[in-house]
């Protein structure tokens, strides 16, 4: 009986004839290949230009917050960057010592100037700011804090580029400097991000070296994969900087190319240099063993590639997020991997030939093709018992994501920052002397009138009144402000008293308040648009912080009918995260489809059965459920926070779906791999369990080895000081260190074994019968 794994078998097949030709044309590959690599590497050197945004402009509450950044700052508002500081011996309050206070912040200042070569608009200090209202808020109730703002020129990009460059100017010998603002958390995210990829690529490049020269056991097999791994990540980073220049990408797609990009670029050429070595070991010639390694373990890759790339791709559906930009830096890397993998790698080693086992590791055993090795012996004691062994795995896999049922999801905040964080720190001690005055903290309701109605006519003024009281007594709101709401003993006519009448026909203590508030007021309404801003008692991620927003959205229902209003908004941080929940909820139906309606073609196509891939589906939740489990008893619930150095808070929801479609895809990527293996064994011997055994043997150390690289990555991406980062580093690690470990070792043969012969049936598969013919193709049934 001619098996597939018979070259006379596969000669008529696409990658067997493709493998060839590589092999004839080798040199033409390898420049081709190098060229284009270094091509699209070479892109990295026109600069990044990363969107600040992910296309928000649908979600209400930036609707919301992009009006009030319009009126309270104008069309031409800049971005700013705060200076907090602190004298425990000068007090702004003291006249005695007011003077040294503001020369000590002018001197920290002194290389900080409004020019136009330095891009600042211009530098406020409390001692420059007359209004009462603006003062509160600039220097704390004592004295001894005081907080500067620092105006710089053009967008948010430029500020905080801006920004980065004088940070370093702004010391003080005698005074304790925390330095943030929106724009100083910005570049404190971007900073870090950057840092942590550089040191998570130097953690992981020598770790994954000695895992391939242990699976290896030669210098010349380890380093292939380490060498396209570094042409497919410079490529697919030079591919998404170029990207951002032409479209909306958000830095993020730069980590996850690296996370992911280095991981799949590795494995891939790490599964094509086994089976050439395999190939070779058989005694086949160099030209034949590399048609077969295309036809076998190149056509695992090519399925592999389109399996994890379909689970990125799942991102793309989550519109007004960051998601699609994570989607789009994993599809570009994974889509580079496969091809320099099916390309470059195999032309590489048409040249090496036998050469590719040279440099021996000395004390690491030359992997062997004996049948009953490790793996096998171990899925043979599985199938012997496979009850006895799937049910305590499922119990406890299914135990240990059950704390993921008491998910609370909230939007990542400055604590994402390392406690050590500056710019964290500045948020921290101001929320303590201001009493939480963070912009986090913080909702505002937009309220738009029609064209003809102006705020201060007296019904827009009724309706502002009355939505104004109406927030102001709704549980959780600690203060309410707005043009209709200045005190709490002024009703609804004050209110219209107090802005219809010229302030010189007002009674003295009404003409007094007219004049404290006229200018404020600017920020706070213009033409026919007024805003209501209120206080949080809580934290704005909190679930009692969403509850808020959604009876905010029930109270407004009901003033929305006036004819003359047009339009009323709920904006703010606590706003966006029930948006950003809501958006995510709305999308993951369908994006869940897509990926399990696409991979289960897939996989049906790559191993002609329809139980195996939906088998495959259930097992890859099995993973999954457990990294998430991990993600809240970690991350949420605060067990080992103080180890990691984070601080415990709700899940990002950008999180569970990110890791899902990344874990989904992987999971898949290593299905993929041990049944394309044990369908090669089944077309071959007929034997389900023997094909099992074999499968799992020919793929154990292989799937193993791969595995640990990915984990090696994904933990290097774990050690990051962002909590965001770390959570997705160690849960991807989690999740294939089970998927690679139980899952493969142990649920997947047990559940074969189960299913028997039923493993492999098609209704439309004449091969899935019981009978084990040949075929005209080679294949056999």
């Amino acid at each position: 009986m001619m098996g597939v794994t018979d070259p006379d078998a596969l000669r008529d097949r696409r990658l067997f004839r493709f493998g060839g030709f590589v092999h004839d044309r080798r040199g033409i590959v390898i420049v081709l290949s190098i060229l284009l690599g270094a091509g699209l590497t070479s892109f990295a050197a026109i600069g990044p230009d990363w969107a600040e945004s992910w296309g928000e402009e649908n979600v209400e509450s930036v609707a919301a917050i992009e009006i009030v950044q319009r009126i309270s700052g104008g069309d031409d508002a800049n971005p700013e960057a705060v200076i907090l500081y602190y004298s425990s011996d000068w007090s702004f309050f003291d006249a005695n010592t007011s003077a040294a206070f503001r020369q000590a912040v002018n001197d920290s200042l002194a290389q900080v100037q409004p020019t136009v070569e330095s891009r600042i608009v211009n530098i406020t200090t409390p001692w420059d700011v007359n209004d009462s209202l603006t003062l509160v808020n600039m220097v704390s109730d004592d004295g001894h804090h005081v907080k500067v703002t620092i105006e710089f020129k053009g967008d948010r990009k430029e500020a905080k580029a801006t920004y980065g460059d004088v940070r370093s100017t702004i010391t003080s010998d005698v005074l304790t400097i925390w330095r943030f603002g929106g724009i100083g958390v910005d570049w404190s995210f971007d900073h870090r991000l950057e840092e942590d990829l550089v040191k998570a690529e130097l953690i992981s490049a020598p770790l994954t070296l000695i895992i391939l020269l242990v699976v290896f056991g030669t210098i010349v097999s380890a380093l292939l994969p380490i060498g396209i791994g570094a042409i497919s990540v410079g490529a697919a980073v030079g591919s998404i900087i170029l990207f951002s220049n032409l479209s909306d990408v958000n830095q993020y797609a730069l980590n996850i190319c690296s996370l992911i990009g280095i991981g799949v670029s590795i494995d891939y050429s790490l599964f094509i240099v086994n089976r050439f070595r395999e190939e070779m070991r058989l005694g086949r010639d160099t030209r034949t063993a590399i048609a077969m390694t295309m036809a076998t373990a190149g056509k695992a890759v090519l399925f592999s590639g389109l399996t994890v790339a379909i689970g990125l791709m799942g991102m793309l559906f989550f519109k007004d997020t960051s998601l699609p930009s994570f989607g789009i830096g994993g599809t570009i890397a994974v889509s580079l991997a496969v091809l320099f993998s099916l390309t470059l790698l195999p032309a590489i080693l048409s040249y090496l030939g036998p050469r590719v086992d040279a440099g021996k590791v000395p004390f690491i055993p030359t992997p062997t093709d004996k049948d009953d090795g490790f793996w096998g012996t171990i899925a043979r004691a599985v199938m012997a018992h496979p009850l006895i062994v799937l049910i305590p795995i499922l119990i406890l896999l299914i135990g240990a994501g059950l704390p993921f049922l008491q998910v609370s999801f909230g939007m990542v905040t400055y604590e994402s920052l390392p406690p050590d964080d500056e710019a964290r720190q500045g948020i921290e001690r101001e929320n303590e002397v201001w009493l939480n005055s963070s912009s986090d903290n913080s909702l505002v309701i937009v309220v738009e009138f029609d064209e003809d109605t102006e705020w201060r006519d007296p019904a827009a003024l009724e309706v502002l009144y009355n939505l104004s009281k109406m927030v102001n007594e709704t549980d959780g709101v600690k203060q309410t402000r707005s043009v209709a709401w200045i005190s709490s003993e002024m009703d609804a006519d004050a209110v219209k008293m107090l802005w219809g009448t010229p302030i010189e026909m007002l009674p003295p203590e009404m003409a007094s308040i007219r004049a404290l508030v006229e200018v404020s007021s600017e920020k706070a309404a213009n033409g026919s648009t007024a805003i209501i801003f209120m206080d949080l008692e809580g934290r704005a991620n909190t679930d009692a912080s969403k509850e808020i927003v959604n009876r905010l959205r029930d109270i407004r229902v009901q003033y929305e009918d006036e004819p003359f209003v047009d339009r009323i908004l709920v904006g703010g941080f606590a706003a966006y995260n029930v948006d950003t929940l809501e958006l995510v909820s709305d999308h993951l139906l369908e994006a869940m489809l897509f990926i399990f309606i696409a991979t289960f073609i897939l996989v049906f196509i790559q191993v002609q059965s329809v139980v195996i891939p939906l088998k495959a589906i259930l097992m890859n939740f099995l993973s999954i459920t457990a990294s998430f489990g991990m993600l809240v008893y970690v991350f949420q619930q605060g067990h080992g926070t103080d180890f990691l150095n984070v601080t415990p808070a709700p899940i990002d929801p950008i999180n569970p779906v990110l890791m899902f479609c990344i874990v989904f895809g992987l999971s898949m990527d290593y299905e993929v791999l041990m049944l394309s293996r044990i369908h090669e064994e089944w077309e071959r011997t007929g034997d389900n369990v023997q094909a099992v055994a074999m499968g799992l043997q020919r793929t154990g150390r292989l799937i193993t080895g791969a595995a640990a690289v990915m984990v090696v990555v994904f933990l290097a991406f774990g050690t990051s000081s962002m909590t965001m980062v770390k959570q997705i580093g160690l849960g991807l690690a989690l999740a294939i260190a089970i998927d690679a470990t139980l899952v493969r070792a142990l649920v997947v043969p047990a559940t074969m074994r189960l299913m028997g012969r039923a493993n492999w049936w098609s209704p439309k598969a004449p091969w899935s019968s019981k009978q084990h013919a040949e075929l005209p193709d080679g294949s056999s049934e």
